[in-house]
Order: structure tokens, then C-alpha cells, then sequence
């Protein structure tokens, strides 16, 4: 087993095989800014995933194009007889987008609600813009992503995420050694150095944790950094 004590799990390469937003289907929450009309924009998701899925056969991991991790039914119990730590899942609604008798699989979607901090400086996150009234943030490129995870804030957990990436699942490599033994499918594996972030604009924490952990982690960390809290 390698080395690397940390990983990114990483969509597929071609974007034939993601799924799609039922949008009709959904809700979301809409942000409007007292200060400056261009700050409006979508928040929290409000209802649960609604996808349509590519036809073909439908691999262990399903990724969405805005980059929701989905989970077959036999991923899921395997993470947890493993007792792997740091998320939760939430049910999918999935369709296939052409009309055929096949049904799909079960599937869920991963909440990751495990912590690995804020990228320090070295990596180059930093704060660029940011709104007072709307709490709307921008952060600059990452130019040092090997420096992006400081295991020092991180919470122990097997799948974390770092702030200013909500949608960037972090793995330790004992779970990248569970998918690497059962050959699960769907999903790349990748060492923080490989990643290209160009920038980052994340939103509040709570649009992509449980209400409760965004509330916990905000009030653990609202006075230690000083940076723009997540929440």
C-alpha cells in the first residue's frame, strides 16, 4: 500500500457517464444579497437528488455533473462493515434518461461530515472577495494543492472535506485500500498533489453538511481562523 495517507475520490474521465439533474424535480434554496444584485444565486438543495443516469450498465460510484458522489447498495454496506467514518448518505431518486425496462439500481448520495479544516496559506487559498451582507466569498487559485490538507485539523475521519471545497471528497487510505481490493468501479483515485483548482466559491457550510455538524463545527471554529467563517 502506498505511502500517501490522503485522497481525493475523483469522477470518471469521460462526462458521458454522469448523471444528470431531474431539475423539475428538485428545489433549491435562492440567495439574494441586499447589497448587490450580483451576488444572487442558488444555496441549499432542498429536496432530495432526483437524476436521470446514462444508458449502459451503472458502475459502483455515480457522479453528477455538479459532482455528487451516488453510491450503489453494496458500496454502502461495505463502507460500513469497514466501519469507515465521516458521512452519511441520503436517498437518490434515479431514472434512466431513455425509456427501457430495465429499473436501476438502488443508489445514494454521499454527505460527507468529516473535517479536515481550512487549506492553510501554503497552498494558496486565500480570500479575494468577500460580502458582508450575503456572506458571499471567493477564493483565489490553489497553486500548492500537496499543502492543502493540514492533518493537524483534522477530525480522524475516513471521509472529510477541506474548507473552501465542500464538494471534494477526502479519503483516508484505508479506504482507498477497501476499493482498490473489490475493484469498485466509477471512481478515480487521486493524491492532493494531482488536483487543479483553479479557485473556489463555496457558499455556507450548512448547504452541503447536516444543519447540526455545520452548526458544530462553526461554533468550533468561528474565532480560531482568520478568515471568513464557513457558516
Amino acid at each position: 500500500m502506498s505511502e500517501i495517507r490522503f485522497w481525493n475520490l475523483h469522477g470518471p474521465n469521460s462526462t458521458a457517464k454522469l448523471a444528470e439533474w431531474a431539475h423539475d424535480e428538485m428545489e433549491l434554496e435562492q440567495v439574494i444579497c441586499p447589497a448587490d444584485d450580483g451576488h444572487r444565486r442558488g444555496g441549499k438543495r432542498l429536496t432530495d437528488l432526483s437524476v436521470t443516469l446514462p444508458g449502459g450498465a451503472v458502475q459502483d460510484f455515480v457522479w453528477t455533473w455538479p459532482s455528487e458522489c451516488l453510491m450503489q447498495d453494496h458500496v454502502l454496506e461495505l463502507f460500513r462493515a469497514n466501519g469507515f467514518t465521516g458521512f452519511q448518505v441520503k436517498s437518490v431518486k434515479a431514472e434512466f434518461k431513455r425509456a427501457t425496462d430495465r429499473k436501476p439500481p438502488r443508489l445514494w448520495e454521499m454527505v460527507v461530515t468529516g473535517w479536515g479544516g481550512f487549506a492553510p496559506p501554503e497552498s494558496g487559498f486565500r480570500v479575494i472577495k468577500h460580502c458582508e451582507a450575503c456572506g458571499h466569498t471567493v477564493y483565489s487559485r490553489c497553486t500548492n494543492p500537496e499543502k492543502m490538507i493540514d492533518a493537524s485539523q483534522w477530525d480522524g475521519s475516513d471521509f472529510f472535506i477541506v474548507w473552501p471545497l465542500p464538494l471534494y471528497v477526502f479519503v483516508t487510505s484505508r479506504v482507498v485500500q477497501v476499493i482498490r481490493d473489490h475493484r469498485l468501479m466509477g471512481v478515480r483515485l487521486k493524491t492532493p498533489a494531482e488536483l487543479e483548482i483553479d479557485g473556489a466559491s463555496p457558499g455556507r457550510l450548512s448547504h452541503w453538511m447536516p444543519e447540526d455538524r455545520a452548526r458544530q463545527l462553526r461554533e468550533k471554529f468561528r474565532r480560531r481562523w482568520g478568515v471568513p467563517s464557513p457558516d
